[in-house]
């Protein structure tokens, strides 16, 4: 907290000194608030644009982050074991380890830059896998509320291989 504190002082001490100092205070000031803050900028806008230009990949897996959490929540109450407490933290939980692997596979993806057949496995297989943590969640959810019905036994099987071996073949045959 006494960090946040610093960073807070320091801003606003700037932004003061820049309205009220002359001019070589100005200047000092503005270029320290620039140095300060300009490596946020840059890795806040190689976010932001790597957000857009993967829309909708970002927007399938909080999705399925959502219907994994309502379907869990459900069932949850059905079995009578429901922890409000429980619950946020598992959603918590959940969005971090999305968030965080998600990142660092995608430092993997960025790292193999060339375009090759390697590549674009990489590119799938670990996105499919960051999809698939919330979404297989979901789908054992839905299969346990639906007594094994839905989805159909022969699709949590390929789930079950895919997530022991990562193999795409799973999902082929």
């Amino acid at each position: 907290m006494k960090f946040i504190t610093l960073i807070y002082t320091f801003i606003a001490s700037n932004l003061a000194l820049i309205h009220k100092g002359t001019f070589l205070v100005k200047l000092k000031s503005s270029a320290s608030l620039a140095i300060a803050l300009s490596p946020i900028a840059y890795v806040t806008e190689k976010i932001t644009h790597w957000a857009f230009d993967n829309q909708e990949y970002v927007m399938f897996v909080f999705i399925a982050i959502a219907i994994d959490h309502l379907l869990g929540s459900i069932l949850h109450l059905i079995k009578r074991d429901f922890s409000l407490k429980k619950n946020i933290t598992g959603l918590i939980t959940k969005i971090g380890l999305v968030v965080a692997v998600g990142f660092l596979f995608e430092g993997v993806n960025a790292i193999a830059k060339d375009d090759s057949f390697i590549k674009e496995y990489l590119v799938i297989v670990l996105r499919l896998t960051v999809f698939m943590y919330p979404a297989g969640s979901a789908f054992y959810n839905s299969s346990i509320l639906t007594k094994g019905k839905f989805p159909p036994i022969g699709w949590m099987n390929k789930l079950k291989k895919f997530e022991e071996n990562l193999d795409l073949k799973n999902f082929k045959e």
